[in-house]
């Protein structure tokens, strides 16, 4: 092995490492923008769902990177994830008011379009908590799997490789 592929090696394992942090970041991110983008700025008890939610999910992607330990961030973005799969059920309309008494929304708006507009912030809080929750739990669960196995050190590796006598 050379020193190039020393670097290599060591960079796709950072890169590997990091992905979890990265997918969080996007969906923070995301999460953040989205109701711009969706045109979702009245539904006002949704916006601060998400983007308190996207920003939370920006920390704990930090924290992920920056972190020794990948499981409390995890744990805390499954805890994300279930709420933002669950809020949406918070947000019922009624008489033109969200559910939390942020702004209203005259009954006058309340029409189809209006409607159209809450099912794009529910489904969009709905898929970022599918999101986030496929995304720690499966990282969780694969962390989980890798314990089971011991470490291997160059050594021993090329032993189990090569067998004893360096032969394969």
């Amino acid at each position: 092995m050379h020193a190039s592929d020393a670097v290599a090696v060591t960079a796709h394992d950072r890169r590997r490492r990091f992905w979890p942090a990265n997918a969080l970041l996007t969906l923070g991110a995301w999460l953040v923008v989205s109701p711009l983008v969706l045109g979702t700025l009245q539904v006002t008890a949704g916006v601060v769902v998400v983007v308190s939610s996207g920003v939370a999910l920006i920390i704990l992607s930090v924290w992920l990177r920056r972190g020794r330990n990948p499981v409390p961030p995890l744990l805390v973005a499954l805890a994300f994830g279930g709420w933002l799969l669950l809020a949406p059920s918070l947000w019922e309309f009624a008489d033109g008011w969200d559910a939390w008494p942020l702004v209203p929304i005259p009954p006058s708006e309340i029409v189809e379009p209006t409607r159209a507009m809450v099912a794009r912030a529910e489904w969009n809080s709905i898929l970022a908590g599918l999101l986030a929750l496929a995304l720690a739990g499966s990282v969780l669960a694969a962390g989980r799997r890798r314990k089971g196995r011991p470490a291997r050190s160059g050594r021993a590796h090329r032993q189990q490789v090569q067998g004893p006598n360096g032969r394969r």
